[in-house]
């Protein structure tokens, strides 16, 4: 029975991948058209010199996927044992079970040699924009400026099995994004419907990988022969297991396996890069090394004021931004400002930013209530532009910000760069920016320090005029500064 146009469509596909593989893996291709007979010999080159990335690229130009740690080693076992001329048939049935569940069959796969691969596929699939995904969004444009090699920004797969090139609206959310926010976002040219396979090149993580894609992360860090390099934003899930969901923990403790292979971290403070180097010296009982760890601060890239200074608002203003989540500490803010309106102090406190709906939703029900019952000017704001957060930052008599626990602390650096004191934590990363001036820091973990900071900072304008003082003097720091650090510190210009 004649093939159908699909099959000879996937056939034809599959003879693709294997010429890629071929074009690195043979020194000499044989001339052939029929995919069996190139797989025959590439499975019979890798099973006589049977190098694990040489391996690992067999096993993704096959299956179509990148190989698990259990799926590779498997094979890597199997093709040892196998006897002459069983090499293919071992190939295939190994890789049978990646191509069920992740293979993807449609399209073209090209092998890209001492490039940077940059995984953006949260930022360029998805809109949600805090926390990590403003960091990317971020750095992604200056880092393109910067770079010294050729980059490549690649998302995964519908099936979550392999790299595959940006559509043009995923690549302006990632590098265009404040002008697609705008309504000004330029058109990008349609790019190849294409997988990408890193071969030698570094593999560069700015996000936390989703778990569907860790265990082939996970193996492309330890057999590829790519280095991986990855920005470490925290330790929180699995230092402060406490105040996250136990989702999250086991989520970053199989993330952890991705680490653990990686080359370099760049750590977003020196608190973070700590924390990784505790996990550093977990691995000696492992064997292992672990990656590099630096640490390169992050920016904070404010729009620079313009027109007229703020008005003068009937009341001041305290402003607590940051996702709603019980390291962020808002219950604390709040009883403190409960407290210091009841002791009669007139003040608007806002809160800003979202979260999920189980925290939220009480939060902000309470709020209702109090301002029904005092009617006190405290309010919560679950989505706001950049445009409308900078002037309320200009316009606070300051902002608050004792988190439990916190990578960096971007709202903290934003206050300041916009010329507003802020209260918060005095240790870790928190303590780290507020040496810089500022700041007033208080224990986040003391219910009486964080309502007398709150109070100082209401009464004493002597301490609003030194800390504004201080935060004026404060250097700039731009992204681009930062995408030049990174670049450097991540080594993302080494492929070998």
């Amino acid at each position: 029975m004649a093939d159908t146009p699909r099959t000879e469509r996937l056939r034809a596909l599959l003879l693709q991948r294997l010429r890629e593989a071929a074009r690195v893996l043979l020194p000499i291709a044989p001339e052939t058209d029929d995919p069996y007979e190139l797989l025959d010999a590439l499975a019979e080159s890798v099973r006589d010199t049977p190098a694990h990335d040489r391996l690992w690229l067999l096993f993704t130009a096959t299956a179509g996927a990148f190989p698990t740690p259990a799926q590779f080693e498997s094979l890597r076992r199997r093709l040892v044992l196998c006897r002459p001329g069983e090499a293919r048939s071992t190939v295939l049935e190994e890789t049978l079970d990646a191509a069920s569940a992740a293979g993807e069959w449609e399209r073209p796969l090209r092998v890209v040699e001492g490039v940077t691969v940059v995984d953006v596929n949260f930022c360029a699939k998805f809109v949600h924009n805090t926390g990590i995904q403003r960091v990317v969004r971020e750095v992604i444009p200056h880092l393109l400026d910067v770079a010294t090699s050729p980059v490549e920004l690649v998302a995964w797969t519908r099936r979550s099995g392999l790299l595959r090139g940006l559509t043009a609206v995923e690549r302006q959310r990632v590098v265009a994004w404040r002008e697609l926010a705008a309504g000004q976002a330029p058109e990008f040219a349609p790019q190849p419907e294409e997988l990408i396979v890193p071969w030698h090149s570094r593999v560069f993580l700015p996000e936390v990988p989703e778990p569907a894609l860790v265990e082939r992360l996970a193996a492309l860090a330890e057999f590829s022969g790519n280095r991986v390099s990855l920005i470490g934003y925290d330790t929180i899930p699995i230092a402060s297991a406490d105040l996250v969901a136990a989702s999250e923990a086991e989520r970053f403790a199989r993330y952890l396996s991705v680490v653990k292979h990686a080359d370099e971290v760049v750590a977003i403070s020196r608190s973070v890069a700590d924390e990784f180097g505790g996990f550093l010296d977990a691995l000696a009982a492992q064997g292992l090394a672990g990656p590099r760890v630096t640490a390169v601060p992050l920016a904070a890239d404010v729009p620079p004021q313009t027109g007229e200074a703020p008005a003068e608002t009937p009341v001041p203003v305290i402003l607590s931004v940051g996702s709603h989540e019980p390291r962020k500490n808002q219950d604390a803010v709040l009883f403190a400002a409960e407290r210091l309106l009841a002791e009669g102090h007139r003040f608007r406190l806002v809160f800003v930013g979202g979260g999920s709906r189980t925290r939220t939703l009480p939060f902000d029900r309470h709020l209702r209530e109090l301002r029904a019952r005092h009617g006190w000017n405290i309010e919560s704001v679950r989505g706001m532009r950049d445009r409308e957060l900078w002037q309320l930052y200009r316009s606070a008599r300051f902002s608050v910000f004792p988190s439990l626990h916190e990578g960096y602390g971007l709202p903290v650096v934003e206050s300041l760069a916009l010329g507003t004191p802020v209260l918060t934590g005095d240790y870790g990363s928190l303590a780290e920016i507020a040496a810089n001036g500022g700041c007033l820091t208080v224990d986040p973990r003391d219910d009486d320090a964080i309502t007398d900071g709150m109070r100082a900072l209401l009464t004493d304008d002597q301490l609003i005029a030194r800390l504004t003082a201080e935060a004026a003097r404060i250097p700039p720091r731009s992204w681009h500064d930062y995408a030049t650090e990174l670049w450097s510190a991540g080594r993302l210009g080494e492929h070998s």
